[in-house]
């Protein structure tokens, strides 16, 4: 079985994440960092109940002392697990359907762990070797507060902020930590019942929730709104207008404040990212282009020297805070940057991109299949790059990118063009591609 996808070990209860595999986990963990303390939150989805304390108890019976954060977002986790735990795991499905759980395991300096360190607790899960504590070795178990932590490490670097915010909570965590944490904000709250069954709002933002905060922003006079996703590390932006900020593109602003204020000359952001992110280079800023997801992102700060990382699904990583997603991090970080200048006018200067993406159903075991047909099929169209699925550029600066999902089964593809008529003119190319690579790779139903 594969342990790990794109982020995490992800699947549903009592199937993928059933009681065994999860204590094995947790076995596994636990012996790869040595029996050291580990730091332990979740979200709020229905089947933690049985995951969270499953997850615990493999812990303590490898040894491992820990801190239970308890319900919590995932940025207040790695906020308060600095400096008090070897690793960390977040039990959480982030941004994908209800009923699909997960959990994410990360290192002592808050990065996930990346791939070479997943082989090694994979092979660990498949071998079952695991250290099992004696009786007068099990770990010790204590409750821990991460929000003081929290509030410490973002208020140090913006003592001071303004500003009318609405925030979408998306029935997420998250919504504690803006409330305690951006406390002198003027901030009006939507979903902000914290609720594993995600009654009025999916896990990760879609349109229909998009457009009305759009709308509340204009009626309140915001300076910005923004929504989060289940467990509060993704981000998405709408402007005073209400129009969504593709995510590209705000990350764009933030890499260029970080090269005014701090000199940084790297840039790291996953394949997918529009092809606006190379007016970067106009700036003397290097692009290092990784694998989807904040693994790869955080390895290329870490490894590769980048100053900054962003992804287009809404997660920014600025080195000195933590190296993952932090939306309220983030929302101080904007405030700052535009310093009373609207956010409309701080991206009119970008170039416009218009991207398409979207999803197939698709069962984990023909993925690989079905992208080895696919690349045949695109082969003659252009230039390739296989850093994550298989990405092909075509002369007019247009590219069409196919990756199988490693968080559902499902295989995606995004396009990138420079009108909108290019973009919808991709997206059919690309579903026709799929279509016919997926009848010869087994696939059925593609209409």
């Amino acid at each position: 079985m594969r342990v790990f996808g794109t982020s995490g070990f992800r699947g549903y209860v009592n199937e993928k994440l059933n009681p065994l595999n999860v204590i094995k986990l947790a076995l596994a963990f636990s012996s790869f960092l040595s029996d050291g303390r580990i730091a332990v939150g979740r979200d709020a989805r229905l089947g933690n109940r049985i995951i969270h304390p499953t997850f615990v108890s493999g812990l303590l019976a490898g040894g491992s002392d820990v801190i239970d954060f308890g319900l919590t977002s995932t940025p207040a986790l790695l906020h308060g697990m600095r400096e008090r735990s070897e690793g960390a795991a977040m039990i959480t499905g982030s941004h994908t359907p209800p009923d699909i759980h997960g959990i994410l395991l990360f290192r002592r300096d808050t990065a996930e762990i990346f791939g070479d360190e997943e082989r090694e607790i994979e092979e660990i899960f498949e071998r079952e070797r695991f250290h099992l504590a004696s009786l007068d070795n099990l770990g010790k178990l204590e409750n821990g507060d991460a929000l003081t932590r929290y509030r410490e490490d973002v208020r140090r670097e913006f003592p001071t902020l303004r500003g009318r915010v609405v925030l979408d909570a998306g029935h997420s965590p998250a919504v504690r930590d803006f409330l305690y944490i951006l406390d002198d904000l003027e901030m009006k709250v939507l979903h902000g019942e914290v609720r594993g069954d995600f009654p009025n709002r999916p896990p990760e933002p879609d349109q229909k929730s998009l457009e009305l905060l759009g709308k509340i922003v204009r009626d309140e006079g915001a300076t910005f709104g923004l929504s989060l996703d289940g467990d509060g590390d993704r981000a998405i932006f709408v402007d005073e207008k209400g129009d969504v900020v593709p995510p590209d593109r705000l990350g764009i602003l933030f890499a260029l404040e970080e090269a005014r204020e701090r000199g940084i000359r790297k840039v790291a952001c996953p394949v997918n990212t529009t092809g606006a992110v190379e007016a970067l280079r106009e700036h003397g800023i290097e692009i290092v282009y990784t694998k989807v997801g904040p693994p790869a992102m955080a390895e290329a700060i870490l490894r590769k020297g980048a100053g900054f990382a962003f992804e287009e699904s809404g997660k920014y990583i600025w080195p000195g805070n933590i190296l993952y997603g932090d939306p309220v991090y983030a929302t101080a970080k904007l405030l700052q940057v535009l310093d009373g200048m609207s956010l409309s006018e701080s991206l009119s200067w970008i170039p416009e991109r218009y991207t398409k993406k979207g999803a197939i159903p698709c069962p984990d075991h023909l993925k690989e299949k079905l992208l080895f047909k696919i690349e045949t099929l695109i082969e003659p169209l252009g230039d390739l790059i296989k850093i994550d699925g298989v990405k092909v550029l075509l002369d007019d600066g247009s590219w069409m990118l196919f990756r199988p999902s490693g968080t559902e089964p499902v295989f995606r593809y995004h396009v990138d063009a420079p009108t909108k008529e290019k973009a919808l003119e991709l997206e059919r190319k690309a579903l026709s591609l799929i279509r016919s690579a997926g009848k010869t790779a087994g696939l059925e139903n593609l209409n």
